[in-house]
């Protein structure tokens, strides 16, 4: 739900893990998969290695080499290379953009366990069995969790997170549709556009039927109630006493003490850090509490 940005470091360093799959390791020569996966590019289009890496590999400008090449069928050993590439290159990319959530549904953590173990998954946001020549270009690999890799599938995404997010779109709202607020029963969890247009509300409608979106949130009205209880328990004044008694102590803002208190981030900037910071941060805002 966050837009990921691809800085000049993380270029460098894809670059530097690149030589470490192309190469075989030990006389610096092309490995056999490599050999493999240049010539499937060669067969397609490109015309040298220089233009397979300038092109393809470090081009983000994915849409246009699609129209130029389109879908293409190839068995999978011409890009077998992947397996080998994701393996050095999934770690290094969660670690590089400071992923701790999955960037498509903001509910489950990514975490690095060592140099080489990590839980995320690579989504090919462009399915690499019709376009194998985008199985290892630096903007076609997506860090996601397991459960919305295994849910896009080979699905179209319309939402690409290398330029944009779902969080650009729509707010997290909610309705109450009883005459007492008695349990999450009586919550509606709504979706809200911050600029709704046919073309946006197409993009919307399609990233929540391919991740599932509305049938997952749906499990967790629980903490659109106790954002709703905590705001009647921390009125303004109890914040500023709060702010008064134990900033530069206990906390060290106004932010700080209120993620302490909502149990989310409540930035856009720092949704990324904790699962369903969006909604928490969404819902506390419409009530006003943040």
């Amino acid at each position: 739900m966050i837009k990921l940005t691809i800085t000049e470091a993380i270029k460098k360093e894809y670059i530097k893990t690149l030589k470490e799959v192309l190469q075989t390791s030990k006389i610096k020569k092309i490995s056999a998969s490599t050999k493999r996966f240049y010539n499937m590019c060669k067969t397609i289009g490109f015309k040298s290695y220089s233009d397979i890496y300038n092109s393809l590999l470090i081009n983000n400008n994915i849409k246009d080499t699609i129209r130029n090449y389109g879908e293409q069928s190839f068995d999978e050993k011409e890009y077998d290379i992947y397996d080998e590439f994701r393996k050095k290159w999934a770690f290094k990319l969660v670690k590089l953009l400071n992923l701790t959530t999955c960037p498509y549904c903001n509910r489950n953590f990514i975490v690095n366990f060592s140099k080489d173990s990590t839980t995320v998954e690579l989504d090919h946001f462009y399915p690499k069995n019709k376009y194998p020549y985008l199985a290892i270009s630096l903007y076609n690999l997506i860090p996601v969790c397991h459960t919305c890799n295994h849910k896009k599938k080979e699905q179209k995404l319309k939402i690409y997170p290398y330029q944009e997010s779902y969080n650009d779109y729509v707010d997290f709202s909610f309705t109450i549709n009883s005459a007492t607020l008695e349990d999450v029963d009586s919550i509606d969890i709504k979706y809200s556009y911050k600029n709704e247009t046919k073309h946006i509300r197409k993009k919307v409608n399609n990233y929540h039927k391919v991740l599932n979106i509305k049938p997952l949130y749906e499990n967790h009205k629980d903490i659109v109630l106790e954002l709703i209880q905590k705001k009647e328990i921390y009125p303004d004044s109890y914040i500023d006493e709060l702010m008064k008694n134990y900033s530069g102590t206990i906390f060290s803002s106004r932010d700080e003490l209120m993620r302490l208190i909502t149990c989310g981030y409540v930035n856009d900037d720092d949704i990324n850090k904790r699962p369903l910071s969006k909604l928490i941060k969404d819902i506390s805002e419409e009530l006003e509490f943040v």
